[in-house]
């Protein structure tokens, strides 16, 4: 169902706009189509039933126990904990749908799910720097989602007080900074992340990355980068094809990420959402009270070596030693520091000679595992409430990601894998598969990984969470 209007025409990379009432009843027992998107990452654990840029749906997922209690009048004081659940993809694709979120672990446990599909790619967090063309507006799409939340949550049975934001992956670091935003106050209570953090290595909010790549972005799609007000006005009249073009374009020049989040300046009219870089909100303390799980893989970025390979990461470090180096270091220190950094790191995880196996350790431990200790460590520094930290390492007996993206690796957890046990894979697993009573070492995983996240939602203080 839609949770805002359409971004067409006059509001393409705009923020979204309160919804229109309709007339009569809405039919939203279908999955829409998902956000336009040039898609590298998920191979057949996707499987969309349509793509449009009036995408901006949610998918609720209600326990059948909340409609059988209306219809037998009988009272529900207290509506039923809330997931919240956004979609990873590097911020360039993916989507909200059951193919790879399916409900059906955690809304058996009595747990109400959400998942929602937002801007992603150039449409989400093209930037600017203006109020025409500002930026973030992933991220304010999500914030616009969990006001939707606040407003509908009773009348579909579910809490508002007991809203949990998760994600995975770019979700994840998106969960994390709408957390951190001034703009989410009352919306939320808790979060867990898997796989991605706000202060983590991927990606940098700096706003001069930003620039290079609508610049590099502006330039494929045939517009000469002057005037912001007269760029936006360009791009509300250039066709959907020709702008993603020019977007898949940037991703193959770019590697893993292209357009990302952003450090914002204030400006009028527009809502600001990233005033500082994650790192430096994190250690004044913002975001201190809010209790969070923080997940990581054992081996995340096993499940981008095709993609390591087929951008031979390798010859282009040999070239040009700083593309090592984690792109928010990169865009934080001088020229000659950067070298220096890149040395250090080559002589470390290179020694005797490069691999792909060897990047991708440093590629785990650089991006997503030590930028998650450090949040955890910062923020149990300065905070208030629980921090709770896990590894998936657990070598399944049925490996979605294996089979999704044909890929081989011996043992451990790759990225997404941890998300799995907690969503279900419905692009690959059999319609007719139940999950419990526990049966399988899989079926284990999946109860323990969903007892631990829904134990944390259900408890209003941390200490019992701990239980």
């Amino acid at each position: 169902m839609p949770y805002a209007k359409q971004p067409l025409r006059e509001l393409r990379f705009k923020e979204l706009q309160p919804l229109d009432p309709w007339a009569g009843v809405l039919l939203a027992t279908k999955e829409g189509p998902i956000c336009p998107q040039y898609d590298e990452i998920y191979g057949r654990l996707a499987r969309p039933v349509g793509m449009s840029e009036s995408c901006v749906l949610a998918n609720v997922h209600v326990p059948l126990d909340v409609y059988d209690r209306r219809s037998k009048a009988i009272c529900q004081k207290t509506g039923l904990p809330i997931l919240v659940f956004i979609h990873g993809g590097g911020f360039q694709a993916g989507s909200g749908d059951s193919d790879l979120h399916g409900p059906e672990y955690l809304v058996s446990k009595g747990v109400i799910v959400i998942t929602f599909n937002y801007r992603i790619n150039v449409f989400g967090y093209l930037s600017l720097n203006s109020t025409s063309v500002p930026g973030n507006n992933g991220l304010w799409d999500a914030i616009t989602l969990l006001k939707w939340v606040q407003r509908n949550a009773r009348a579909f049975g579910g809490d508002p007080e007991t809203v949990t934001l998760a994600g995975q992956s770019c979700g994840s670091v998106a969960a994390h900074l709408v957390s951190l935003s001034k703009a989410f106050v009352g919306l939320l209570k808790r979060v867990i992340l898997m796989s991605g953090v706000g202060n983590g290595g991927f990606y940098t909010a700096s706003p001069a990355y930003a620039q290079s790549v609508a610049t590099m972005f502006l330039g494929y799609v045939g517009i000469n980068p002057t005037d912001a007000d007269k760029i936006h006005e360009q791009l509300i009249h250039t066709p959907l094809d020709k702008i993603m073009e020019a977007n898949r374009i940037v991703q193959l020049k770019t590697g893993l990420v292209s357009f990302v989040p952003v450090v914002e300046p204030e400006r009028p009219g527009v809502t600001r959402i990233l005033d500082d870089y994650p790192a430096n909100l994190v250690k004044r303390g913002r975001a201190k009270d809010l209790p969070m799980i923080v997940g990581v893989t054992s081996v995340e970025c096993q499940f981008f070596k095709q993609r390591i390979e087929y951008l031979d990461m390798l010859g282009i470090i040999d070239d040009n030693s700083i593309a090592i180096l984690p792109p928010n270091i990169t865009y934080s220190v001088s020229e000659s520091e950067a070298l220096r950094l890149s040395k250090i790191t080559i002589d470390k995880y290179f020694e005797g000679g490069a691999t792909v196996d060897k990047f991708i350790k440093y590629c785990t431990n650089s991006f997503f595992t030590y930028p998650a200790f450090k949040l955890a460590e910062w923020t149990a520094s300065v905070g208030t409430s629980a921090v709770y930290m896990y590894q998936f390492d657990f070598d399944s007996e049925f490996n979605a990601v294996k089979f999704g993206k044909t890929l081989t690796y011996p043992g451990g957890g790759a990225r997404v894998e941890g998300q799995t046990f907690v969503l279900r894979v419905n692009s690959l697993m059999d319609p007719d598969e139940k999950s419990f009573p526990p049966r399988t070492r899989d079926d284990l995983m999946k109860y323990w990984m969903t007892t631990f996240f829904v134990n944390f939602m259900r408890c209003r203080s941390s200490k019992s969470a701990s239980s």
